[in-house]
């Protein structure tokens, strides 16, 4: 049992180190900020920052809920989910009703190369404050939900149209968890967490949310390619054989 491991990791380890290297198509950095809360008369405070905390928390000892976003540099190419940094989530106890529904989500991107300079995209989060009934910590987690759509803002590089879209959350720590694909980042009551913010650019401008795909399907695809690459090798070998015979 444990040659197998064994094999397996060393497999794994060798489809990784012999995997392409894709080509930076662009370069840069990014930041956010969280604008427009809705609806307005929601307690809020941050609008037009990278921190942001939402629903009146007097009275609750915990404190209100709170977002804050650090980006981070890239440098990616096309159609490859990128990390665009880390948001930090506390889920505080709130009062029902001061509470915002959804908050736009101000990406900024900033091009180097190709020097395109700011692009921002603007995508609305749902704010989730789920009732507290005090049985089942995941099912009183509120949570931050990505949009199914956004307006996308287009650019051009060689003739072909992009955008920048967000993919999904990943690489949770602390007391979260994700759900429908990436796309909920769900955090315990009076808890916090954070998590990876992922997006892409891409061809595809329909304006329309896609998932990160989850570690494990990369490690098959990575296998899937290196197995496909052995048997195109053995079978030129074969052919070979045959042709000095």
């Amino acid at each position: 049992m444990h040659r197998l491991k064994s094999l397996g990791l060393a497999t794994l380890l060798i489809a990784t180190s012999t995997a392409p290297t894709l080509a930076a198509d662009v370069v840069g950095s990014a930041d956010a900020s969280f604008v427009n809360p809705q609806p307005s008369g929601a307690t809020v405070t941050g609008v037009g920052t990278n921190a942001f905390t939402y629903g009146d928390g007097n009275g609750f000892g915990t404190g209100p809920n709170s977002l804050t976003f650090a980006g981070v540099g890239f440098s990616t190419a096309f159609e490859t989910p990128f990390k665009v940094g880390t948001l930090s989530y506390f889920n505080g106890t709130t009062a029902v009703g001061t509470a915002p529904d959804t908050i736009d989500f101000d990406l900024a991107t900033t091009f180097t190369n190709p020097a395109l300079g700011l692009v921002q995209t603007i995508f609305t989060l749902g704010l989730v404050i789920t009732p507290n009934g005090g049985v089942d910590p995941d099912a009183d987690a509120d949570y931050v939900n990505l949009p199914g759509t956004f307006t996308p803002s287009i650019f051009n590089i060689g003739g072909t149209n992009y955008t920048v879209k967000l993919v999904g959350f990943e690489n949770v720590v602390g007391d979260g968890f994700l759900a429908s694909s990436g796309t909920q980042l769900h955090v315990r009551e009076g808890l916090s967490a954070t998590a990876d913010l992922f997006a892409e650019v891409t061809s595809d401008t329909s304006g329309t949310i896609g998932g990160v795909p989850e570690p494990s399907t990369w490690a098959m695809m990575i296998l899937g390619f290196s197995g496909v690459g052995f048997m195109a090798y053995r079978r030129r070998n074969q052919s070979s054989a045959l042709g000095v015979a």
